[in-house]
């Protein structure tokens, strides 16, 4: 069976605006979900891990116009809600309250670079599906 996928089917909104001009979006949960400990007897013990924190990075080209978006939400330091949606498949990503850790880095050379936009605060929902 024939797969398909289409960046221009992926939406990121974050506070309420729509951000369009995206080269990467990576998603990842900032501890592992479960983890195990090995007692002095050899037993073995897994620990659920009840934390949802994550961090959701945003990499723009250097020319776009997101960037005085995404530059203007650093400098009000404010919480934003972040929803990542793949319309071509069924992957869903939802940070109902991120906040950003800091501005992008800036470099100016020959070639256009990128900035890179990073968000940390809890994974509401986190699924990860094929198209």
């Amino acid at each position: 069976m024939l797969k398909t996928y289409s960046p221009g089917e992926v939406s990121l909104t974050i506070g309420g605006s729509i951000i369009n001009s995206w080269n990467s979006i990576t998603v990842a949960r900032n501890e592992d979900k479960n983890f195990a400990t090995v007692g002095t007897q050899g037993e073995v013990t897994r620990t659920v891990n009840a934390s949802k924190l994550g961090t959701i990075t945003i990499v723009l080209p250097q020319a776009s116009a997101d960037n005085a978006t995404l530059s203007a939400k650093e400098i009000s330091n404010g919480i934003e809600s972040i929803g990542v949606l793949d319309k071509s498949g069924n992957s869903i990503v939802t940070m109902a309250e991120g906040f950003m850790t800091g501005v992008a880095e800036s470099a100016f050379e020959k070639e256009e670079g990128e900035r890179e936009w990073v968000f940390q605060g809890s994974l509401d929902a986190y699924v990860v599906g094929g198209n």
